[in-house]
C-alpha cells in the first residue's frame, strides 16, 4: 500500500508518522520538505528502525535535523526497507517525545536489556508451550527479518509479531502481556 499526503506543517507531519507507528505499520516513510530536504523513516511493526536525513545524517543525528522541517510531504510505502548499515537510535517512544516536545535524545536513553540472549531464549520457550518446537524457527525468522534485536522496542515488536502464531486470540493476548511484563521485570 502506498499513501501520499500533500504538504503538511511539522506538527501534522509528526502526527501522521506517529499514527503509522501506533498502527504497527512496516515500511518506509519518505519525507520531502518544501525547501528540498529528504528524509526516510523505516518502521518495523510500528517501531522506528532506521532514520536518515539528507543521506548524510543517520540515527540519532538525523532526529535534530528532522525537527528543523516546517512543511513537508509524506509518502508511506509498505515493504521498502533501508539497506544501509544501522545507526544508533533511541527507542521509538523517546524519538516521538523528542520530535513532539523538542530537545535531544541519544541512544543511551533507550531502555536496554541486561541479557538479550537469555530474554530471547525465554520467549522461545514460552512460545513453545503454545506452538511446540516450531517456536524456535518463528523467533529466529523474525530476528533475521528485522536484522537483529537491540532494544526493548525490538523485543516488544518480536513478541507482537510471533504472538500471531498462537491461534487462540485470548491466549495470544495473554502471551503478549505476560512476556512484556516479564521482560521489563527480569531483564531491564
Amino acid at each position: 500500500m502506498t499513501s501520499t499526503i500533500s504538504q503538511l506543517a511539522y506538527p501534522e507531519l509528526i502526527d501522521n508518522i506517529q499514527r503509522l507507528s501506533t498502527e504497527g505499520e512496516s515500511g518506509t516513510i519518505f519525507i520531502t520538505s518544501h525547501d528540498g530536504h529528504l528524509a526516510r523513516i523505516v518502521l518495523t511493526q510500528g517501531n522506528i528502525s532506521h532514520l536518515v536525513f539528507d543521506s548524510k545524517y543517520r540515527g540519532s543525528e538525523a532526529i535534530s535535523h528532522l525537527q528543523t522541517l516546517t512543511f513537508a510531504r509524506l509518502q508511506f510505502v509498505e515493504g521498502v526497507f533501508e539497506s544501509a548499515p544501522d545507526a544508533a537510535l533511541p527507542n521509538t517512544k523517546d524519538i516521538f517525545k523528542t520530535l513532539i516536545h523538542g530537545g535531544t535524545v541519544t541512544p543511551e536513553t533507550s531502555p536496554r536489556l541486561s541479557n538479550f540472549d537469555a530474554a530471547i531464549e525465554h520467549i522461545k520457550k514460552s512460545l513453545a508451550h503454545h506452538v511446540g518446537p516450531f517456536a524456535v524457527l518463528v523467533c529466529d525468522e523474525h530476528i533475521d527479518k528485522v536484522g537483529g534485536i537491540r532494544t526493548i522496542d525490538d523485543i516488544f515488536g518480536m513478541i507482537d509479531a510471533i504472538a500471531v502464531e498462537i491461534h487462540n486470540p485470548e491466549a495470544s493476548l495473554v502471551f503478549k502481556e505476560e512476556m512484556k511484563t516479564e521482560i521489563v521485570t527480569k531483564w531491564t
